[in-house]
């Protein structure tokens, strides 16, 4: 009997940690893109924003996940204009790290 996948990547990632970062991935890539989309950019107007090539843009607006880290994602909604939160509550024992991105108040 086959096992069902919640998720596409369960059909491939080889264990819980590498499932994790390419949702984490692909959810950034798609708040990126959906954040992008809104502003009317181009590729090319895209790429002079995030201060990459073309190339790179397009890897990201077709979801190549393994071509990006988390970080560069995040870097990449910072140069957008949005900032990065992440918060530790020791005490709370079901979530305590949070992340979260925000508009940034310029």
């Amino acid at each position: 009997m086959l096992k069902k996948a919640s998720s596409p990547f369960e059909l491939y990632a080889t264990s819980p940690v590498e499932l994790n970062m390419l949702t984490m991935k692909s959810k950034l890539m798609l708040a990126l893109i959906s954040l992008v989309r809104e502003k009317g950019w181009t590729q090319k107007q895209m790429a002079l924003e995030l201060g990459v090539s073309q190339p790179r843009v397009s890897n990201l607006m077709n979801g190549q996940t393994s071509k990006f880290a988390v970080d560069t994602l995040l870097e990449m909604l910072c140069k957008i204009g949005f900032a990065i939160d992440v918060s530790f509550r020791e005490h709370d024992k079901e979530n305590p790290v949070r992340l979260e991105v925000k508009k940034a108040v310029v």
